[in-house]
């Protein structure tokens, strides 16, 4: 009898499992796809959740082709205003990476009247704030990294030895995507990384840029709205 009653609990036992089992759902990380078809993934830290990698689209979320910049043509365009993106240099002639790296491969720089446009990010998306990049970064000084923000955003391979790669300790994996100058000209990849933020200073004509380059804190300046740069965005 003893022994019948202990297989009829470990029977019950067992089928709770099973039910436990049967029930639980997968959850897969979560994605965006922009208007050109790109799919990203995505990374929740704090409260925030962040694309994982730089925007890359060549349309603006209601599908409209944003142009694309050649040679010659005005980046900036003050007088006729024209959105365009430009992909960074990717020749690596500094020898960082062994692997060829496709086109795309830091995402996509945008100007000032692209960023300006407020149809860049994917729907449900956005162009982050210095505000959000600060929350970001007092997330990472919370987990023990505080004075070494950058350091942890950065990948951990494809930067200049005198820029320093980074630790990537948190998956961020801020690239070297440099910047735009402005004369439209990719500038120094694989050696600073660019994100855009919205904040205007309208006094001085400037914009608010992040960058992570061969300190281990993230640098915040005010940059001429002439130059390009890469966007990271954030879950609205």
């Amino acid at each position: 009898m003893l022994k019948l009653l202990t297989k009829l609990i470990v029977s019950i036992i067992l089928a709770f499992i099973a039910f436990g089992c049967a029930d639980e759902k997968t959850i897969e990380p979560e994605t965006l796809t922009d208007a050109d078809g790109n799919i990203y993934n995505t990374i929740t830290l704090g409260e925030q959740v962040w694309m994982l990698e730089n925007l890359k689209t060549t349309k603006f979320n209601d599908g409209t082709p944003i142009t694309a910049y050649t040679f010659g043509n005005d980046w900036h365009n003050g007088n006729t205003p024209t959105a365009y993106y430009e992909w960074p240099e990717t020749s690596d002639l500094n020898n960082v990476v062994d692997e060829e790296l496709p086109f795309d491969y830091y995402g996509a720089m945008y100007n000032h009247f692209a960023i300006e446009s407020g149809k860049l990010a994917p729907q449900g998306w956005r162009i982050p704030t210095e505000a959000d990049f600060i929350a970001l970064e007092n997330h990472l000084a919370s987990l023990g990294y505080d004075g070494n923000e950058a350091t942890v955003l950065k990948s951990e391979s494809g930067w200049l030895p005198s820029s320093g790669s980074g630790t990537n300790d948190v998956g961020f994996n801020g690239l070297p995507n440099g910047y735009i100058n402005a004369f439209g000209g990719a500038t120094l990849a694989e050696g600073i990384c660019t994100w855009a933020t919205t904040d205007l200073n309208s006094t001085n004509g400037t914009r608010r840029l992040v960058q992570l380059f061969d300190q281990d804190e993230i640098f915040y300046s005010d940059n001429a709205i002439q130059i390009g740069a890469g966007i990271r965005c954030i879950k609205e």
